[in-house]
C-alpha cells in the first residue's frame, strides 16, 4: 500500500492551479470523483482545479482482473502511469482497490515523486475502526478476484490487532462488470446472492453483527442490495462500509482550514476504450444527484485510443 502523507500534499494549497488525477479501471471511481467535485462547490480548497478521471482499464473485452497473472497487470498499469503524466498532476488519486495492490509494485511508484494517493488504507481504517467500536462484529471484505488474492487488506488489519477469525474474505468476480451494465440488474443480483451465500458459509451460525466491507470502488452503486442480501442471511445488524467517501473527503482534510470565495473547477473524463450507451445511462443516472457537472462529463467523455500503451 502506497500512500502519500499530508506534507507531501501541502505545497497543493499554495499554487494557483492544481490538477488532480483520479484513476480506476473502469468507471467505479467515479463515485470518489463526483463526490470531490461536488464538494469543490462549497468548498473551493483551490483557486482553480483540474479534475481529471483517468479509465486505466487496458482493452475494449479485458480488464485487470482478466488479464493473465500478476507480472502482466503490474506491467499495463505502469503503462498506465505513465500516460497519465502527460497530463501532469499535481496529485494522483488511485480510486481503484485492485490498482491500489498493484501500486507498490510498479517502476512507477519508485522513479516518480508525483504525490500518489491509494484507497487501501481509507478501506482498512474504517473497518479497523468499526470492530474496535463492536468488539464481536465480524467483517466481510468483499473485492475482485485480484483485490482478495493480493491479502492486502485482511493482512494489515490482522497487524492492527484484529483477529483473523474475525475477517471473511469474498472475492466477487465479474460483480463490477455488471453493476456498472445496471447497478440494480437482475445479473447483479443474482452475482451478489451468490457471494453472500458463500460469505455467510465462512460466517458460520454466529450471531454477531456483521460488518460488509467494500473493497472494489464499483460496490458502492450497490450497497443497498448488498447489505438487504447479506441481512437474510445473518441475524445479527448488516453495516455496510464504503471507503469511497472517505478517500473524497481526504482532500479537503488535508487544508488545515484554506479557504477561498470561489474557484473554477474543469472536469475531464478521458478513456483509452470505448465506453458503450448502456454503461454511460447506468452509471451517470446514479452519479446525477450527486454531481450533475460529473455525469454531464461521462455523457461528453473523451475516447482517446493512445492514451496510454503497455
Amino acid at each position: 500500500m502506497h500512500a502519500t502523507g499530508n506534507k507531501s500534499i501541502a505545497s497543493l494549497f499554495s499554487k494557483k492551479q492544481v490538477t488532480v488525477l483520479i484513476t480506476d479501471s473502469g468507471l467505479g471511481g467515479l463515485s470518489i470523483f463526483a463526490q470531490i467535485a461536488s464538494r469543490l462547490k462549497s468548498e473551493p480548497i483551490f483557486p482553480r482545479v483540474s479534475l481529471i478521471y483517468f479509465n486505466a482499464m487496458p482493452e475494449q473485452s479485458r480488464g485487470f482482473n482478466a488479464l493473465k497473472d500478476m507480472d502482466e497487470r503490474i506491467r499495463v498499469f505502469d503503462g498506465a502511469l505513465e500516460g497519465m503524466k502527460r497530463h501532469k498532476p499535481d496529485l494522483i488519486m488511485i480510486a481503484c482497490n485492485t490498482l491500489s495492490v498493484l501500486y507498490d509494485r510498479t517502476a512507477f511508484s519508485r522513479r516518480e515523486s508525483i504525490p500518489v494517493v491509494d484507497i487501501v488504507r481509507f478501506g482498512v481504517d474504517i473497518v479497523y475502526e468499526q470492530l474496535l467500536r463492536d468488539p464481536e462484529a465480524k467483517a466481510v471484505l468483499l473485492g475482485t478476484v485480484t483485490t482478495i488474492a493480493s491479502d492486502l487488506h485482511r493482512s494489515q488489519l490482522i497487524d492492527k490487532g484484529i483477529s483473523a477469525d474475525r475477517i471473511i474474505v469474498q472475492a466477487c468476480d465479474q460483480l463490477a462488470t455488471q453493476i456498472e451494465k445496471g447497478p440494480g440488474s437482475t445479473a447483479v443480483v443474482r452475482l451478489i446472492n451468490t457471494c453472500m451465500d458463500q460469505a455467510a458459509k465462512e460466517l458460520g451460525h454466529a450471531q454477531t453483527n456483521v460488518v460488509v466491507a467494500l473493497f472494489c470502488t464499483h460496490f458502492g452503486f450497490s450497497r443497498n442490495i448488498i447489505r438487504e442480501s447479506m441481512q437474510k442471511r445473518v441475524s445479527g445488524k448488516v453495516m455496510v462500509l464504503d471507503p469511497n467517501q472517505r478517500m473524497a473527503a481526504s482532500l479537503f482534510e488535508t487544508t488545515d482550514g484554506i479557504g477561498r470565495d470561489n474557484a473554477i473547477v474543469d472536469l475531464k473524463i478521458v478513456s483509452k476504450i470505448i465506453w458503450d450507451k448502456t454503461r454511460i445511462d447506468a452509471i451517470s443516472s446514479v452519479i446525477q444527484p450527486l454531481s450533475a457537472e460529473t455525469a454531464q462529463a461521462l455523457r461528453n467523455y473523451q475516447w482517446v485510443p493512445d492514451l496510454f500503451a503497455f
